[in-house]
C-alpha cells in the first residue's frame, strides 16, 4: 500500500502548488508584457492574499518613480526651451558679425556674443547645480558646518562684485565661530548662500547695500540676506521660488532658477526658507528685500 500511496501523495501535493502558485505565474507574466513606459499600479485582484503587502509596496514604488520620471521630464522641457533663447540669441549675434564690415559695429556685436555666451553658461551651471541637489546621493557626504566660518569666506569671495557697483556687502553676527554648526553637504550649503547673495547684488541698485545676518537661536541657526532692491510684493513671494519665474517689470537679466535651487537644497537638509520685509529701511530708497533661512542646529 505504501508503493501505491506514495505516488498518488506526491501528484497531489504537485497538483496543489502548481495551483497555489498559478496566480504568482499569471502576475508575472503580466508584469513581463508591460510596456517599458507603463507605470500603471498593479492590479492586486487575482494575487494571493499572502504577497498583499508586496504589491502594495511595489505599487508605492511604481507611483514614486512615475512621480520622479514626470519631474524629470518637465525639468529637461523646461530646460530645452530656455536654452533655445541664448542660443538663438547668439547665433543671431553671430550671423550678424559675419555681415559687419564696419569694425565699430563688430565689435559690438562680439561684444553681444560675449554677453550672450556668459548667459548661457550661467543658465548651464543653474541647471547642473539643480541637478546636483535633486541627486538623492548628494546627500551621502553630510559633516558639521559652522555657518560663521562659511559666510565670512563667502562675504570676502564675493566683495570685489558687489564694490565693482558700489554696493556696501557687509556681514552681522558672531565673531567666533562655534555656536552656528550645522548639519549638511558642505557644497550645497555654500551652492544655496552663493544663489541668493547673487539674486542680492544683482537687484540692488548701485549704491545700494546687501547685509548678510548669522543668528543663533535655541534650535536652528537663521541666515538673512538684505538687500535694497525693488522688493517683492507679498503674492509674488511663494512664486519666486518656482523654476523659471521671473518678476514682471524687472531689467535684471537672469534665468529664473536661482531661488529653486535655494528651496530645493534647503527642502533637503530640512531648512527652511521664506520671503520677509527689511528689518530697516532702505536707505537706497527701495522696498528691500530680505531672504530668511531657518537651518536646524546640531
Amino acid at each position: 500500500p505504501q508503493f501505491l500511496l506514495l505516488p498518488v501523495a506526491i501528484t497531489l501535493v504537485w497538483l496543489g502548488l502548481a495551483r497555489g502558485i498559478a496566480p504568482l505565474h499569471s502576475m508575472q507574466r503580466r508584469i513581463r508584457e508591460r510596456p517599458p513606459d507603463d507605470l500603471s499600479p498593479i492590479d492586486p485582484r487575482g494575487a494571493p492574499q499572502e504577497i498583499s503587502p508586496l504589491v502594495d509596496a511595489f505599487n508605492d514604488l511604481l507611483g514614486r518613480l512615475s512621480k520622479s520620471i514626470q519631474a524629470q521630464k518637465r525639468f529637461i522641457a523646461d530646460a530645452a526651451h530656455q536654452m533655445k533663447t541664448p542660443l538663438a540669441g547668439l547665433r543671431t549675434q553671430a550671423e550678424l558679425a559675419l555681415r559687419e564690415s564696419d569694425p565699430a559695429e563688430l565689435r559690438r556685436s562680439l561684444a553681444n556674443v560675449a554677453s550672450g555666451s556668459e548667459q548661457a553658461a550661467r543658465l548651464v551651471n543653474q541647471l547642473l547645480s539643480l541637478a546636483r541637489s535633486e541627486n538623492p546621493r548628494a546627500m551621502d557626504t553630510v559633516k558639521t558646518v559652522d555657518v560663521v566660518e562659511v559666510v565670512r569666506a563667502l562675504v570676502g569671495d564675493w566683495f570685489t562684485a558687489a564694490s565693482a557697483r558700489r554696493i556696501d556687502l557687509g556681514y552681522e553676527g558672531p565673531d567666533q565661530p562655534g555656536m552656528t554648526r550645522i548639519r549638511g553637504e558642505p557644497t550645497l550649503f555654500r551652492e544655496m548662500l552663493n544663489n541668493l547673495v547673487d539674486n542680492a547684488l544683482r537687484y540692488t541698485p548701485v549704491g545700494g547695500r546687501v547685509t548678510i545676518r548669522v543668528i543663533a537661536e535655541p534650535e536652528c541657526v537663521v541666515i538673512e540676506v538684505e538687500d535694497d532692491g525693488p522688493g517683492i510684493a507679498p503674492g509674488e513671494r511663494e512664486m519666486v521660488f518656482d523654476r523659471f519665474y521671473r518678476v514682471l517689470g524687472t531689467q535684471v537679466e537672469g534665468s529664473g532658477l536661482g531661488l529653486a535651487i535655494v528651496r530645493e537644497i534647503a527642502g533637503r537638509h530640512e531648512a527652511t526658507v521664506a520671503i520677509e520685509d527689511p528689518r530697516e529701511p532702505s536707505p537706497a530708497g527701495g522696498a528691500g528685500t530680505r531672504f530668511v533661512v531657518r537651518w536646524p542646529r546640531v
